[in-house]
């Protein structure tokens, strides 16, 4: 029981530093994300992504550093959100990095992004877990 405590005691201080960093890179992190917020901003993303279309992922990589370093910080606090947050906040978080990398272009981040919108997507749909 103490070795689950230790660990549950450092994935919320992965999840606080991303914070932390995340609003320093000038992101805003809700303190709270229902599940119905975490519906529409699901599908406002699929439909962001049904409106670029495929020429996005066959785009230039872009040289935004900024932005790789936002989208791996979101995928790590997506990750530590899944063990000591809502649901809904790393459907929120998952999101946001989809966003951002449908409005600013592919970066080494933008595939594992991806996977875990995916694995979102499909849990939600009841499909199979990806």
């Amino acid at each position: 029981m103490l070795l689950v405590l230790q660990a549950q005691g450092k994935v919320n201080d992965v999840y606080d530093t991303c914070s932390a960093i995340l609003t320093e890179l000038g992101e805003t992190i809700p303190e709270s994300y229902t599940f119905a917020m975490a519906s529409r901003k699901m599908t406002a993303t699929l439909n962001t992504f049904e409106k670029v279309g495929e020429n996005w992922i066959k785009g230039e990589k872009t040289v935004d550093r900024t932005l790789h370093k936002t989208l791996q910080f979101y995928n790590v606090i997506a990750l530590a959100s899944y063990f000591c947050k809502s649901y809904s906040m790393v459907i929120y978080f998952t999101c946001k990095a989809v966003q951002l990398s449908l409005q600013r272009g592919l970066c080494e981040h933008t595939a594992s992004a991806l996977m875990q919108f995916t694995s979102v997507v499909a849990k939600e749909d009841n499909a199979v877990l990806c």
